[in-house]
């Protein structure tokens, strides 16, 4: 299917109907400048709006995608169905991005603070109080093996996060 066929097709059904280009957006969510890319050609609709813009313009999935009216009625289960797998898809990886993004904030940040302890080879903690400026201070001093280990640690979170993303983005697997 190419574009410029789609877009055709697009066209002469929001003709036959006689809704403006403006009309079809709203109806779909969209801008009417989109409308105008699918009539001319340069762009496909969003997978998320083929259905409704086959509802709208009065036509069945099939009859959409293949171009043409009068193609089998109840061929679009199959579409609907690979529409439902894709949306699936993509929150798959929007949820894997978003992990991925955690884990490499999460890591920058242990990293930090292994760098922390290993500049002032001291911890400190203060719990304040609702009263009071300070109701606890604890402090002590470390060695080098501590802030290895975490920043070792705040490494490896930081690395999971980007294969993360990474994996996230590849599709083929």
């Amino acid at each position: 299917m190419e574009a410029k066929e789609m877009g055709e097709f697009i066209a002469k059904l929001r003709k036959e109907k006689q809704i403006t280009q403006a009309e079809l957006a709203r109806r779909l969510n969209v801008t009417d400048k989109a409308v105008s890319r699918w009539e001319r050609g340069i762009g496909y609709p969003d997978i998320n709006t083929l259905e409704p813009l086959a509802d709208a313009l009065g036509v069945t999935l099939t009859e959409l995608m293949k171009c043409s009216k009068g193609t089998e009625k109840n061929t679009d289960d199959g579409i609907k169905a690979s529409i439902e797998i894709a949306k699936i898809q993509r929150k798959k990886a929007l949820k894997k991005i978003i992990i991925g993004g955690l884990c490499c904030v999460i890591g920058i940040c242990v990293v930090l603070c292994a760098i922390n302890l290993f500049v002032t080879h001291s911890w400190s903690l203060m719990i304040c109080g609702n009263d009071g400026p300070m109701s606890v201070f604890v402090a002590g001093r470390i060695g080098n093996l501590l802030p290895t280990i975490i920043c070792v640690f705040g490494i490896i979170i930081l690395l999971v996060g980007i294969f993360t993303i990474l994996r996230s983005s590849n599709n083929d697997k």
